[in-house]
């Protein structure tokens, strides 16, 4: 079905819904709306011509919702109904409805609210950057120094000791270029629970056998489950293969993201 023609029907749902916002998944046409578009970017949906209609239902409300995730993040979009447009269908998704995908209230009597929007962000970005032309893994790690520093080592001469707070404060975007040039050392980042990064480049010393993770994920995520089950924390890794962003707590994988769905700025 012709792009221009789904993206004028989605205007005229979002306008008589008083939508907050239109996700579109078709390719990007000039077309004037005075509800905010967002455009999704390198996704190929040429598939969903072979499917039936159950089948493009059903993978249409998996990538709203992965392009919910990130408009919740990247926006705090918490309310309000989204229109998706997509090249055969067109679906509305409630935000306050159905925000429980990526509920902040998980994690706060661990990570505040804003340091953890922080992490997530900052994790997306690395697995959509990548550094110097190449995909990266990494890992941040969040909780108790002490405790964490007594089940880990540093591998490294520590990058981020001796520096004063206001150039680790992981909430502050200007300090973003340095932690994903550090991102490509081994090990983990040790993120304080007021948002301060207090080390990079450090081994987890684990059993990782402790955690109980799908085949396919290495040794840097089962380093994070495991310190996840065995001291209070929240542990963020991004997938050097995929891209993908996970979450832990309590040795299991509570969130994931994928990269491929992203919104332009």
């Amino acid at each position: 079905m012709n792009d221009e023609l789904m993206m004028r029907t989605a205007i005229q749902v979002a306008t008589e819904l008083k939508a907050a916002a239109i996700v579109s998944f078709t390719r990007p046409v000039e077309i004037s709306s005075t509800t905010p578009i967002v455009w999704v970017q390198e996704l190929q949906l040429d598939i969903l011509k072979d499917l039936t209609m159950a089948d493009i239902l059903e993978v249409c409300e998996q990538h709203m919702l992965d392009a919910a995730i990130q408009l919740y993040l990247s926006r705090r979009l918490e309310d309000g109904l989204v229109v998706g447009v997509f090249p055969y269908a067109i679906l509305i998704y409630d935000m306050a409805e159905g925000k429980n995908f990526i509920n902040m209230k998980e994690y706060e009597d661990i990570v505040p609210r804003d340091v953890m929007y922080a992490v997530l962000r900052l994790a997306q970005e690395i697995a959509i950057e990548g550094r110097e032309g190449r995909s990266i893994g990494t890992a941040f790690i969040i909780g108790d120094r002490d405790q964490i520093f007594s089940r880990s080592r540093q591998s490294v001469l520590n990058p981020f000791e001796g520096h004063d707070l206001s150039s680790r404060d992981i909430r502050n975007r200007e300090n973003w270029e340095s932690i994903k040039e550090f991102a490509q050392l081994d090990g983990v980042f040790v993120i304080s629970r007021d948002g301060y990064v207090l080390a990079a480049g450090r081994y987890l010393d684990l059993k990782t056998q402790q955690a109980m993770l799908p085949a396919g994920l290495g040794g840097r995520h089962r380093a994070i489950a495991s310190i996840t089950k065995e001291i209070p924390s929240v542990g963020v890794t991004v997938s050097e293969s995929g891209g993908v962003v996970r979450v832990f707590r309590d040795g299991i994988c509570t969130l994931s993201m994928r990269s491929d769905i992203r919104v332009k700025k």
